[in-house]
C-alpha cells in the first residue's frame, strides 16, 4: 500500500447465479453474441450497465443501421447482422429500400444501399422481445467490475449492483463491453486510442416538419443533428479535444464537451418554434481500447482468401467498399482460453478499427463470439482449440458468408474506395464545429 492506494479487506461475495455463457455489454455486439449462444443451446446471461439494450445504436442515438452491402449490389453481411436490421424495423418507420429484402444476395444496379433508419423506442422493444424469445437472461443496471480468474481461465465476473457486489459464475465469457474491459482486467495485451467528440440529437424545425407532413412520412418530420467532429474530414486544425474513453477524466471530458457543443448550438438557434427533442444518454466514443489478439486483421488483404476466416466484412461507410475475410484469431487473446471478443474491440487497428466498430460488423462479430463459446463448451475445449471447420459450417448455416463468393471476386469498381459518405443521408445534418 502506498500513499496513493488503499487496501480493502477481503470479503465474501454472494454468487448470484451460474450460467454457461456470460456476455458483458448489451450493445448490438452483445445482443448478437447472446442470441447466437442461446440458439446453440446454451444458458446465456447478458450484463448491461444501463437500463435498455442497444448501446450506441439506441442510447447513443446512432440510429442508422449502416449498409450490409458493398455499394455495388452485393450483400456482404448475412446471418444475425441481417436479421437484427429487420428486428430493428419490425415496428414504426424505416427507410429500407424495397429492393433489399431479407435473403437477397445481389441486386443488379441498386438504387440504394441495404441500410435503414429506425425508431429508437420501437427498436428497443423489438430487441427486448427477441431476447425473451431466445431465453436470454438480461441483468440491467449491473456494472462489470472484474473477472474471477483461475490461471488463464475466467470462472466468472464480479458485478456492481443495487444489492452490492455479486459474482456471476460461468464457463465462457464474451467481452462486448466496447472497451475490452474484461480482457484488459484479465491481463490481455491491449491498445488504446483517443476518440473524436461527436454528438447526435434529434431536432424539430417548422420547415422540415411541413415538408415531412406533406410527404406523408413521419420520419421526414425529424432531423438528426450531428455536432462535433467527423472522421471523413481533416480535423488537424480543429480546436476540439480528443479523449480516451478508458479514464475518468476522458469520459467526463467527452461528456462535458459534447453537451457544451449542443448547448452552444441551441443558443445560436434558439427560437420559440425550434426544439431539440433528444440527446444521447451515453458518451458516443468511436474507439477506445481493443485487444492485440492472436491475429491482426490485414487491411491490405482485400478480396484475399483466408483459410481461417469466420466471415466476410466491409466498411459500411465506404462506397464502393473492399471486402475482407475476417480471421478467427482476431477475436481471441493467445493466453486467455475462454474469453471471446465482440464488436469494436477485436484485433483490428487503423482503418480496420473504424470498420469493425459499425453496427453490421459489431453484430457479426458478436454472432461469431457467441457461436464459438457455445461450440467450445460442446467440444470441451478452449476457444483457441475450437474445431474451425465446425464453427465455419455452423455460421454458414445461418447465412454468414465465410469466404468471398466467386461472383464478387475481382470486382475492380469495389476496390476504389471513396471517403465515408456520412452526408448522403438527407435525414442527417452534420456540422463540423470549432470550439473556442
Amino acid at each position: 500500500m502506498t500513499e496513493n492506494t488503499i487496501c480493502i479487506q477481503p470479503a465474501e461475495i454472494q454468487i448470484y447465479d451460474t450460467t454457461d455463457v456470460v456476455v458483458v455489454g448489451g450493445g448490438v455486439a452483445g445482443i448478437g453474441a447472446a442470441i447466437a449462444a442461446a440458439r446453440n443451446g446454451k444458458k446465456v446471461t447478458l450484463v448491461e450497465k444501463s437500463c435498455i439494450l442497444g448501446g450506441l445504436a439506441t442510447l447513443g442515438h446512432v440510429c442508422v443501421y449502416l449498409p450490409l452491402d458493398d455499394g455495388v449490389g452485393n450483400k456482404v453481411f448475412g446471418g444475425l447482422a441481417e436479421e437484427l436490421l429487420h428486428v430493428c424495423i419490425k415496428r414504426s418507420y424505416n427507410t429500407l429500400s424495397p429492393e433489399w429484402q431479407k435473403g437477397t444476395m445481389r441486386v443488379e444496379k441498386p438504387s440504394a444501399r441495404y441500410r435503414t433508419h429506425f425508431n429508437i423506442p420501437a427498436a428497443v422493444f423489438s430487441l427486448d422481445e427477441i431476447m425473451e424469445q431466445e431465453g436470454v437472461t438480461v441483468i440491467y443496471d449491473a456494472v462489470f467490475s472484474e473477472p474471477i480468474m483461475e490461471g488463464s481461465r475466467c470462472k466468472g465476473v464480479v458485478l456492481e449492483t443495487k444489492q452490492g457486489r455479486v459474482a456471476l459464475m460461468t464457463g465462457m465469457v464474451v467481452d462486448a463491453s466496447g472497451d475490452a474491459d474484461v480482457f484488459y482486467r484479465a491481463g490481455a495485451e491491449c491498445e488504446e486510442q483517443k476518440s473524436i467528440v461527436s454528438h447526435w440529437c434529434y431536432e424539430l424545425r417548422p420547415d422540415v416538419m411541413r415538408a415531412g407532413l406533406e410527404s406523408g412520412k413521419i420520419i421526414n418530420t425529424l432531423r438528426l443533428r450531428w455536432l462535433g467532429l467527423r472522421p471523413d474530414v481533416d480535423n488537424s486544425s480543429s480546436e476540439l479535444s480528443h479523449f480516451y474513453g478508458t479514464t475518468i477524466e476522458g469520459v467526463n471530458g467527452y461528456l462535458n464537451l459534447s453537451r457544451k457543443l449542443a448547448r452552444n448550438y441551441l443558443d445560436q438557434n434558439d427560437a420559440p418554434d425550434y426544439a431539440m427533442i433528444s440527446l444521447p444518454y451515453m458518451a458516443q466514443f468511436r474507439m477506445t481500447r481493443r485487444i492485440r489478439g492472436m491475429k491482426e486483421l490485414d487491411m491490405t488483404a482485400a478480396d484475399q482468401f483466408q483459410n481461417d476466416s469466420v466471415g466476410c466484412v466491409c466498411s459500411a461507410l465506404a462506397c464502393p467498399a473492399p471486402v475482407y475475410e475476417l480471421p478467427y484469431g482476431t477475436l481471441l487473446d493467445p493466453k486467455l482460453e475462454n474469453i471471446a471478443a465482440a464488436g469494436r474491440i477485436i484485433a483490428a487497428g487503423g482503418a480496420g478499427w473504424e470498420m469493425m466498430r459499425l453496427i453490421p460488423a459489431a453484430v457479426f462479430t458478436g454472432q461469431v463470439a457467441g457461436t464459438a463459446t457455445a461450440l467450445a463448451l460442446e467440444q470441451g475445449t478452449t476457444l483457441q482449440e475450437v474445431d474451425l471447420t465446425v464453427l465455419q459450417n455452423r455460421l454458414a448455416e445461418t447465412g454468414v458468408l465465410i469466404h468471398i463468393p466467386d461472383y464478387m471476386q475481382g470486382n475492380k469498381n469495389r476496390n476504389k474506395t471513396d471517403n465515408p459518405k456520412y452526408l448522403a443521408d438527407p435525414l442527417i445534418k452534420a456540422d463540423a464545429l470549432s470550439y473556442h
